[in-house]
């Protein structure tokens, strides 16, 4: 008798469908709502760690900007205030004393025989002044300059924390072109001239004009508006600059 042989059950059996359909749901069923939650609330993480790095950033960038803007604008004034207080006492030849056209008055009230005129701090006043007199183009003719700083405690508003300057000419027996006080520098939080002296001391007023020999600049300069650094409070920013200029035309005889 011949026997009968099963069938092989199909790979693609009823078992074998199922899982295979199991397997397509899984892979299309998509996130849930929990899931996407966890992902926005991590990708809010990251973008406000970026943002805070961002704004720390270009803060610090802009309070940079002005520091730098600052310290650049009072240093080429300082230059421009050396160059020319190392050129006290150079008077014209025509305007030395004996000359065609000498020097007879006093352009700031001083003594107008001396190269320096005025060299001063005025507590009532509020100010610091330096006059001094020398031929800064080389024309022939002699120049009054004189610079004021206005404390920032000066009863004018508008003056404190600034720098003036104010230029005369010697010109057939006066003082003319005489260009008023401008503006030449702002946003000094503080100058301090210190005088050398012929015997080797230093002093802010000298008693003696005639005596000076030299100067330091000592310049604190801010920015033009408060500043945000990246950590700590909004406020101004300062630089300081010093220099000192030796006076070659004081003392000679």
């Amino acid at each position: 008798m011949r026997r009968s042989v099963p069938a092989r059950r199909h790979a693609n059996g009823p078992w074998q469908v199922s899982w295979d359909h199991g397997r397509r749901v899984a892979q299309n069923r998509g996130f849930t709502l929990v899931e996407m939650l966890v992902v926005m609330a991590i990708f809010g993480l990251v973008m406000a760690g970026l943002y805070t790095i961002f704004v720390g950033s270009n803060r610090l960038y802009l309070a940079e900007e002005e520091i730098v803007g600052a310290q650049q604008e009072a240093r080429a004034a300082l230059e421009i205030i050396g160059r020319q207080v190392r050129m006290a006492g150079y008077i014209a030849e025509q305007n030395r004393i004996g000359g065609a056209d000498a020097i007879s008055a006093a352009a700031w009230g001083g003594d107008y025989r001396l190269g320096i005129e005025e060299a001063r701090v005025d507590a009532g006043a509020k100010i610091t002044a330096l006059a001094f007199k020398a031929d800064l183009d080389g024309d022939g003719k002699t120049d009054a300059v004189r610079y004021v700083y206005y404390h920032s405690d000066h009863a004018t508003a508008s003056r404190r924390n600034t720098v003036t300057c104010q230029i005369k000419t010697w010109s057939g027996g006066a003082w003319i072109n005489d260009t008023g006080e401008q503006l030449f520098l702002e946003n000094i939080q503080n100058l301090v001239l210190t005088y050398q002296l012929a015997d080797g001391s230093t002093a802010a007023t000298p008693a003696k004009l005639e005596d000076i020999r030299g100067v330091n600049i000592n310049l604190t300069a801010q920015t033009g508006k408060a500043v945000e650094p990246y950590q700590g409070g909004k406020g101004y920013r300062t630089r300081q600059l010093i220099s000192t200029i030796q006076i070659r035309n004081l003392g000679l005889s």
